[in-house]
Order: structure tokens, then sequence, then C-alpha cells
């Protein structure tokens, strides 16, 4: 303890005599307990701490001393906001839907996904290079579908019931708030602030709202249906992430192992978004 505030009394009275711009060496003389010291700072900004009772010298440059503090905290790959394309595959790992889910058929360039990660914490574990990370998100996700269908919850489960109108959109999406729990590694590169970062781990869905809205012409005009329901998608729900980056951009993927939709109430089908983390 005694060492301790030692070393903060010397940072203090080396930034102190620094700012004064002396060109003489400038002594002082502390008592802590029973041992004095004396401190000379010379016009190298060395710092010589001499002991009274054995005359032992330490030797501390104050500049170093500065820059060798503890580095800034760890600050983790997650919040930010995410913009990916949202798929679904089959129990093969193949963006392709089973027989089972033509009716689920959708347009790949215009179903997304996207995450607004609003809060963080991160925890070095070995300095901050490599840590825990977890928060809070939302994550939105939506598929354009291709059929002129509406969903229908039915005993066996969610299905496609057609319609004798044509749509102009038939747009299904889901809500979730996430909280994730991540290994990240950050790798210095060019400097600390220039940095490598790899991180993977799981992340846990609440849904908040699902609904299908269907957009179509009639009379001239432009009409529009809203349909809210859980439509038989799980409540909660876990996934696997990982991200990859440097600096601010970061690419992303996510895999939920569960299907979308409550065992034996759906297709088995797999959500799996991959795109683009910008750093907050």
């Amino acid at each position: 303890m005694k060492k301790i505030v030692l070393l903060a009394l010397v940072a203090m009275i080396g930034f102190g005599l620094n700012a004064l711009a002396q060109e003489e060496p400038d002594t002082s003389k502390i008592r802590i307990g029973n041992k004095k010291y004396t401190v000379i700072v010379d016009d190298d900004k060395e710092i010589r701490i001499l002991t009274d009772e054995d005359s032992d010298v330490i030797i501390q440059d104050h500049k170093k001393f500065h820059r060798n503090k503890p580095g800034h905290r760890m600050d983790g790959t997650w919040d930010g906001l995410e913009v990916g394309l949202a798929n679904l595959s089959n129990a093969d790992y193949k963006l392709e839907l089973p027989d089972n889910a033509g009716f689920l058929d959708y347009r790949m360039n215009q179903s997304w996904g996207f995450n607004l990660n609003f809060a963080e914490k991160s925890l070095g574990i070995i300095g901050n290079y490599v840590g825990l990370v977890t928060g809070l998100g939302y994550e939105y996700q939506q598929y354009m579908l291709t059929n002129d269908i509406n969903l229908v919850k039915t005993e066996g489960g969610i299905t496609g019931e057609a319609l004798d109108i044509d749509l102009t959109k038939n747009r299904f999406s889901m809500s979730y708030l996430t909280l994730p729990l991540m290994m990240e590694f950050q790798i210095p590169v060019s400097g600390e602030n220039h940095r490598i970062k790899l991180s993977a781990g799981v992340v846990g869905g609440l849904r908040l709202g699902s609904r299908q809205v269907q957009k179509y012409e009639a009379s001239g005009g432009k009409e529009k249906i809203k349909t809210k329901d859980d439509f038989y998608l799980r409540d909660f729900r876990y996934g696997f992430t990982a991200r990859a980056g440097y600096g601010d951009f970061t690419l992303f993927a996510t895999y939920y192992p569960q299907t979308l939709f409550v065992n034996g109430k759906g297709p088995e089908v797999f959500p799996v978004t991959f795109g683009v983390h910008l750093g907050a």
C-alpha cells in the first residue's frame, strides 16, 4: 500500500513540476510512515527517489509511468446498427425450403434483418484484448413472401391459404429483444486503436411481436391489410452469433438451431442472417 501511495505522489509531483517547466532539478522531501524519501526531478524529466535510511535509488520516467497505466477499457463488438439478409435454411444447412414449406417462399433480395443493439457491457479478462461481451438489442426480421397467401393457424400448424387477389407486397415480420453473451478477441494491428476483432457466442431472443402486412390495388387505390398474431412462432429462442471486423466495420452472422415455429406447428426452417455491423 505504501508503495502505491509513493508512486501516486511521484506521478503527481512529476506532472506538476513538468507543468512549471523548471530549468534546475527540483527536490521534494516526503515522509511515509517512518521513512523519509527525497524526490529529484531533473531536466530530462527523470525522477529519482532516494531513501534516507539505505540510499536505495529508484529511477522512473514519469512520462513512461503515465503511459504504462492500464489501457482503455474493453470495448466489445455489439452496440451499433446491423443490417443483413434474412434467410431460412433447411435441416441440411442449405438455403432451400423443405417441400412442405412452399407457402413460405420469399424474395431473398427483399428479406432483411435489422438489429439495433442499444446497450453493451464488456468485461476484460486479459487486459482489453480478451473479454466477455453482453448487452441488449432490438432485432427485426422480415420475409417478403412471393405467394398471394394468408398465413393461417390450424390445429395441424401454420399453413398458407391462397387469396383471389394479386398482392403487390406480402410481408411476414417479427421482432425480438435480444441478449448476447460472447467471447471476444482483439488484436492490435497498427496501434491500440486499430484492431482486428473476432467474437463468437450465443444470443437469446424474446419475441415482442409478429405480423403479416399485405398490400394490393383495388378501385384505383392502394389497400393494406395488417394481421397481428403469434403465427406459432417461438416466444423464446437462442442462436449462435459470430463477428469479424476491423475498427468500426464488422461482418456478422447469426444462426438459430431451433425451428422458426414451435415444434410440430410448422415446417422445419431455421433462421439465418448475415450482414454488416456498424459500430456506434
